[in-house]
C-alpha cells in the first residue's frame, strides 16, 4: 500500500494539497460573497428601485439564464482550457460585473448586468469541480468536494453579512463596488500562483496524440446523454436549485417583511445560512464517504428529504407563530446545513460517474438541471408570496416540490442502481 503524502500530482512535480484546495476555494469566496451580497442588499435596493417581490427574483433567474445556456459548452472548455486559466476569465468577468452593477441607474440594467455576470460563474463550478476531484484522497472525494464547495458558503457569509452593514452605513453601491474589486484581485492571485492546480488543459490527452483525437463538443455531449445513472442523479440536481436559489433569493425579504426583522438582522439570517452550509458541505460529504460507506444516492435522498422537512416546518409552524429571532436564526443555521450539503455530494456523483476528461462537461449538464429549477422557481416562489401578500404558502410549495422530486430520484435510482 503506498503511503499518501498528503501531496498532489501537477505536471511532473507535488504540491501540498491544502495550497490547490486554498487557491480552488478562493475562487468561490471571491465570486459568492459578491452574488450574495447583493442577494442580502436586495431591501435596500427594492426601496430606491421600487420593485416586488416577483422582481427581485428575476435578477437570480437572469444571472442563471446564461449560465445555464453555456453550462455544456463552459464545462467542456475547462475540461481544454483547465482549471487555473478558466478560474481567472470567470472570477475578473464576475468582478467587472459587480463593479458595473455599482453604477446602475435602473432595475433593469442591474437584471441585464446579471445576465452577463452569470456568463463568469458559469466556468467556477466545472473548474472547482475538476480541481477538487484532481486532488481528492482515494476514499475521501465527497469530502474534499465539500471543502471546495465550502468557499462558496464562507464567500457567501463574508457578503450577506458584511456588505448589508457597509450599505446601511453608505448605500447599497459602496459594497458591491468594493466586493467586485476585491474579485479581481483576487483572479490576479489565481493566475499568478495557480499552477500548483491539478487538471490542466487537456491533462488526459497522451503525449504525441493528435489534435484530431480529442473528442468534439459534440460527442462528448451525445455520451453523456446515454449516461442513464448520471440523468438520474441530475433530478437532485433540480432539488438543488431550486431549494437553495429561491432560499438565498428570498430569505432577507421574508425576514424583514414577514417576521419583521431589520436589514442587518437579515442579513446576518442569511449569514448564518451559509454558516449552516460551511458546516454541512464538508459535514455530509465526511459522512457520505464513511457511514454511508460512499452511497451518493441515500445520501442525496436523505438530504432533499430533510430540505422538504424544513421548508414545510418554515411554512406551517415559523410564519403563522413568528418566534423570537433567536429561534428562527437557529432554524435558518439548519436550514443551510441541510440545503447547502447537497452540492458536494451531487458533484461527486457527477464526477465518479465519468472519465476524468469529462468532468467539466458533465458538471455543465448536470449545472443544466439545477439551473432550470434556478431560472423558474424563484421567481414562482415571489409571485405566491406577492399573491398570499406573506411567504407562507411559498414555503410549502417548496416543500412539497422537493419532496416529490426526491422520491422520483429513489424510485428511478432503485430501479438503475441495482445493489
Amino acid at each position: 500500500m503506498v503511503k499518501d503524502t498528503g501531496k498532489t500530482k501537477v505536471n511532473a512535480g507535488e504540491v501540498p494539497r491544502w495550497k490547490s484546495m486554498l487557491l480552488i476555494s478562493a475562487a468561490y469566496v471571491a465570486v459568492i460573497a459578491n452574488i450574495q451580497g447583493f442577494m442580502a442588499l436586495l431591501p435596500l435596493v427594492q426601496d430606491e428601485f421600487g420593485i416586488s417581490r416577483a422582481e427581485a427574483g428575476l435578477y437570480t433567474s437572469l444571472y442563471f439564464l446564461s449560465a445555464t445556456v453555456l453550462a455544456m459548452y463552459s464545462g467542456r472548455l475547462v475540461d481544454r482550457l483547465g482549471v487555473q486559466r478558466s478560474m481567472f476569465f470567470g472570477v475578473t468577468l464576475v468582478g467587472i460585473m459587480i463593479v458595473l452593477h455599482s453604477f446602475s441607474p435602473t432595475f433593469g440594467a442591474i437584471l441585464l448586468l446579471a445576465f452577463f455576470t452569470g456568463v463568469g460563474f458559469s466556468f467556477i463550478t466545472p473548474s472547482v469541480n475538476k480541481g477538487a476531484l484532481a486532488i481528492a484522497e482515494t476514499g475521501k472525494k465527497a469530502l474534499y468536494m465539500g471543502l471546495a464547495h465550502s468557499g462558496a458558503g464562507v464567500g457567501a457569509f463574508i457578503g450577506a453579512a458584511l456588505m448589508p452593514y457597509i450599505g446601511a452605513q453608505f448605500d447599497w453601491r459602496t459594497p458591491l463596488m468594493w466586493g467586485g474589486v476585491l474579485a479581481v484581485i483576487i483572479a490576479l492571485i489565481i493566475l499568478k500562483f495557480g499552477g500548483v492546480i491539478p487538471g490542466g488543459a487537456e491533462e488526459e490527452k497522451k503525449e504525441g496524440e493528435k489534435e484530431k483525437e480529442i473528442p468534439s463538443f459534440k460527442d462528448v455531449l451525445l455520451d453523456l446523454l446515454k449516461n442513464r445513472r448520471l440523468l438520474i442523479f441530475c433530478i437532485m440536481g433540480m432539488v438543488f436549485g431550486i431549494s437553495i436559489s429561491s432560499i438565498t433569493g428570498h430569505l432577507s425579504l421574508y425576514l424583514t417583511q414577514d417576521l419583521g426583522y431589520s436589514p442587518f438582522l437579515a442579513g446576518l439570517g442569511l449569514g448564518l445560512f451559509q454558516v449552516g452550509g460551511i458546516m454541512g458541505q464538508p459535514g455530509w460529504g465526511l459522512l457520505n464517504d464513511g457511514a454511508f460507506q460512499g452511497n451518493r444516492k441515500n445520501g442525496l435522498f436523505l438530504l432533499g428529504l430533510m430540505v422538504a422537512l424544513m421548508s414545510l416546518f418554515f411554512g406551517l409552524v415559523v410564519t403563522p407563530m413568528l418566534p423570537v429571532p433567536a429561534v428562527v436564526l437557529g432554524l435558518v443555521f439548519m436550514l443551510g446545513f441541510f440545503t447547502l450539503g447537497i452540492p458536494g455530494i451531487y458533484f461527486t456523483a457527477v464526477g465518479e460517474l465519468v472519465p476524468d476528461s469529462q468532468t467539466g462537461a458533465a458538471t455543465g449538464l448536470a449545472l443544466i438541471f439545477n439551473r432550470v429549477g434556478v431560472v423558474f422557481f424563484p421567481p414562482l416562489f415571489g409571485l405566491v408570496a406577492d399573491w398570499q401578500d406573506n411567504y407562507q404558502y411559498s414555503w410549502l410549495l417548496l416543500g412539497a416540490t422537493v419532496m416529490l422530486l426526491s422520491f422520483l430520484f429513489l424510485y428511478l435510482g432503485k430501479k438503475q442502481f441495482r445493489e
